[in-house]
C-alpha cells in the first residue's frame, strides 16, 4: 500500500535539508538542484512545494521562531518581571547543542548578507515582519512593566526600536568579532540589560 505524503512534513524536510548546504556555501549560492538532491527528491518536487528559494529560507525561519516561541512560553513563570521576560526571550536554551547552536548563528548571518543583496525585496519585506514580531513583544513587555511600576520610561517605541536595534547589529558584530553562539548570546543579554537598567525604577 503507498504511503500517504504528509504535505507539510514533506515540505519541512526539504527545508531543513537546505540548512547545511546555506551554512556552508551561503543562500546566493546554493541551487535549487542542490537543494533537491540533499533532499532526496527531483528538482520539480521542490517546486511543488516552493516558488522560489527565498520561500525555503523563510520556512526554515518560521521553524526556528515557533521552536523558539515554544521554549519560551514554556519558560516562563507568573512571577517573572517584564525585564526578565524580555531578557528571558532573547535567551535560545533550546539550541544546547554547540554544532547546532553555531550552525544557527551562521544561518542568521547568511539570511542577513542575502537581505542586503536583494533586490526584489523579499528579504527586506520578510525580516521587516519578523523585527516587527519582536518589536510588538518588546512593547507589550515595557508597557506592562511600566503599568505595574517597574520601569520609568517616556517614550516605549524609542526604546523598543533601540532594542531591536541591538538585535540586528548582534548578527554583525559576532561575524565581525567572530564570536562563538554563546558569546553573541552573552553580548545580546548584555546591551538589552544595560538599556533597561537605565529605565528600571529604584526601590527605595
Amino acid at each position: 500500500m503507498a504511503r500517504i505524503i504528509d504535505k507539510e512534513e514533506k515540505k519541512c524536510s526539504i527545508a531543513k535539508a537546505s540548512i547545511d548546504l546555506f551554512c556552508e556555501k551561503g543562500i546566493q549560492q546554493t541551487s535549487i538542484e542542490e537543494i533537491a538532491k540533499s533532499a532526496g527528491v527531483a528538482k520539480g518536487t521542490v517546486y511543488l512545494y516552493f516558488k522560489n528559494k527565498e520561500e525555503i529560507v523563510f520556512a526554515i525561519w518560521d521553524m526556528i521562531v515557533e521552536r523558539h516561541i515554544k521554549a519560551f512560553e514554556s519558560s516562563i513563570t507568573p512571577s517573572m518581571s517584564a525585564k526578565e521576560k524580555i531578557i528571558q526571550f532573547y535567551k535560545f536554551s533550546e539550541f544546547d547543542n554547540k554544532d547546532e547552536s553555531e550552525k544557527i548563528l551562521h544561518l542568521y548571518q547568511h539570511f542577513l548578507s542575502s537581505m542586503l543583496v536583494d533586490n526584489s525585496g523579499l528579504f527586506t519585506a520578510y525580516f521587516e515582519s519578523f523585527f516587527k514580531v519582536d518589536y510588538d513583544f518588546i512593547s507589550n513587555c515595557l508597557e506592562e512593566g511600566k503599568r505595574l511600576g517597574e520601569f520609568e520610561i517616556d517614550d516605549i517605541h524609542n526604546l523598543a526600536n533601540t532594542i531591536v536595534l541591538v538585535l540586528k547589529g548582534a548578527a554583525v558584530k559576532a561575524k565581525a568579532s567572530n564570536l562563538h553562539f554563546n558569546e553573541a548570546q552573552a553580548f545580546i543579554t548584555e546591551q538589552i540589560s544595560f538599556l533597561l537598567e537605565n529605565f528600571t525604577r529604584n526601590e527605595r
